[in-house]
């Protein structure tokens, strides 16, 4: 015999387990916005997240909008309430972000962006 409460239940666990998933994989804001860089020149896009990968494209010091596809580098909470100031220096330079910008895809530092709003649609 089907017992119906048990379906609904395992429905809802599924449907929660969805949810707890989708949110634990989520990293950061959906758009950025550029910082810290110069009026005179760019964030450079590049293929892989390293400072030696190739240059793929550049975007400009005061760009909006920038789609956030993740990031990697970043530590936990509890790795980053243990690290001396050093240690989080450095881990700010590990940290790399996937944005599309205007057609264009690639990784660049994430210390170079801030939180943003969605673009306004053409």
């Amino acid at each position: 015999m089907l017992r119906i409460p048990h379906v609904a239940g395992l429905l809802g666990l599924c449907t929660l387990v969805w949810t707890l998933t989708a949110s634990a994989t989520a990293d950061g804001p959906d758009f950025y916005a550029v910082t810290g860089v110069a009026a005179d020149d760019v964030l450079n896009i590049r293929s892989e997240p390293s400072a030696d990968a190739a240059k793929v494209g550049a975007i400009p010091h005061d760009a909006r909008g920038l789609k956030n596809l993740g990031c990697q580098g970043l530590p936990s909470y509890g790795e980053w309430q243990s690290m001396s100031e050093s240690e989080r220096a450095e881990s700010r330079r590990r940290y790399w972000c996937r944005v599309s910008f205007q057609g264009s895809e690639g990784w660049v530092a994430g210390r170079f962006l801030m939180e943003d709003s969605a673009p306004p649609a053409d």
